[in-house]
């Protein structure tokens, strides 16, 4: 019997209500970035795949951990900023001023914070929820690559050097393996330099170019002055019933906070969201959409380029000696550079701080929530070994390519060179 005790614990612990992953669009759940519940997002369907003549023998899945708490500076900015303007709110509506409800003013009375600095970005109980259903889905609908039994010579497990990303893997196990296996898996050690996992974090070349440098920000710098922008403060402060307009900062970390409650309660929305109608949620999603795209996407080659080290690692699971099943847990940056090498959600033009592109296909909110996750699935088919992809657990097609499932040797001549010229060292010297 599947971890019957640790499951339930979870459930008790944090009730459960069904959300529907088909938010409507006006929902301002949808807009939420990289903050947004994976519950929204995946596709919670078990059904096996199905391919004539076709049959799953390896997988390989690249996942972000969990819903995570946030950062130091941001639960500090939650219990001072915060607090006070909560303060300020509520007296402001006693003297009739603001748009917000009984409801909501009730709510926002009831809400505290008492996040310890030290659990910073730490692994929530929704996080391991999200894990442990993410597991069981994928056994279920890949029974022959994900056996049932753990085996430590078919399996490899490997996550960085953080809480968030080593928590995610155990509970991952816990989803796939019963009790007693999941306590055996042996998981690849963290590497404190993890040039596989984080290659941009020890990038030198990527690190003073792109991260450092004052240019990548530009454009959302410029969007952050528009005139959208400041509707968007005033409109909020208005709402809030405040008689100043708030600081971009403010706004910030209230749509941030608004985004992380949301995420670890699935029965209610964060009092912080009250302040938001979908423009301005919009608003803010594109503001932080602009820092993604410039920094972890299309704005600068060697962003996505260092992501080959990735896809080497892809060719060397499926080779003939890899595990059948391979699964690696990282992070946001890891997860939007990998989509980014493989072309998936590129703009016609690069995204710009003049306005809001509506249209977009780079949205973090829909491609790079809390769990996002990518895998690639190799069939043994009567025709040949054949491979199909998938994000947030729905097939997609590459955009190089005309069908879903496709040829491993087409899949591998075309990405040849990249993975043939992955030479990290010289990519990421700073000496040329």
């Amino acid at each position: 019997m599947k971890i019957c005790s640790i499951r339930v614990l979870i459930f008790i612990s944090y009730s459960f209500i069904s959300t529907s992953s088909a938010l409507k669009h006006n929902d301002i759940r949808n807009h939420l970035g990289t903050r947004t519940p994976y519950r929204f997002k995946c596709n919670k369907d078990e059904s096996k795949l199905k391919f004539p003549s076709c049959r799953d023998s390896k997988i390989w899945m690249l996942v972000r951990h969990g819903t995570r708490l946030p950062s130091a500076k941001d639960i500090v900015g939650m219990n001072s900023t915060l607090r006070d303007l909560k303060y300020e709110i509520l007296l402001q509506h006693k003297r009739g001023k603001g748009q917000l409800t009984n409801d909501q003013l009730r709510k926002l009375e009831e809400w505290t914070s008492d996040i310890e600095l030290d659990k910073e970005k730490f692994l929530t109980l929704e996080g391991q929820d999200e894990m442990v259903l993410l597991a069981e889905r994928m056994q279920k609908r890949f029974p022959n690559a994900i056996k049932h039994q753990y085996n430590n010579k078919t399996f490899q497990f490997r996550y960085t050097a953080t809480q968030r990303a080593q928590q995610s893997a155990r509970y991952f196990t816990l989803g796939l393996f019963n009790k007693k296996d999941a306590q055996n898996v042996i998981f690849t050690p963290a590497a404190k330099v993890d040039t596989t996992l984080r290659f941009y974090k020890h990038c030198d070349k990527w690190q003073k170019k792109v991260k450092k440098n004052p240019d990548t920000y530009k454009e959302q710098r410029l969007y952050g002055n528009t005139r959208e922008m400041n509707n968007t403060l005033q409109s909020v402060s208005e709402r809030l019933g405040l008689n100043r307009i708030l600081h971009l900062d403010t706004v910030t970390l209230m749509y941030k906070i608004c985004g992380y409650e949301t995420s670890w309660h699935k029965h209610s929305i964060s009092p912080w969201c009250f302040a938001f109608d979908q423009k301005d949620a919009q608003t803010m999603e594109y503001y932080h959409d602009l820092k993604h795209y410039w920094m972890d996407g299309y704005g600068h080659e060697l962003t996505y380029r260092q992501a080959c080290m990735l896809l080497k690692n892809l060719f060397e699971s499926f080779s003939e000696k890899g595990p059948n099943a391979t699964f690696l847990f990282a992070h946001s940056g890891t997860l939007l550079k990998f989509l980014t090498l493989l072309q998936m959600y590129k703009p016609e033009t690069h995204l710009t701080g003049d306005a809001i592109d509506h249209d977009r296909h780079w949205k973090a909110s829909h491609i790079d929530c809390f769990a996002s996750n990518l895998a690639f699935v190799l069939y043994k088919c009567k025709d040949g070994d054949k491979i199909v992809a998938l994000h947030q657990e729905r097939v997609i097609k590459l955009p190089m390519f005309e069908k879903e499932l496709l040829p491993v040797k087409e899949f591998m001549e075309y990405f040849h060179e990249s993975v043939n010229k992955c030479n990290y060292t010289d990519m990421c010297s700073l000496e040329d």
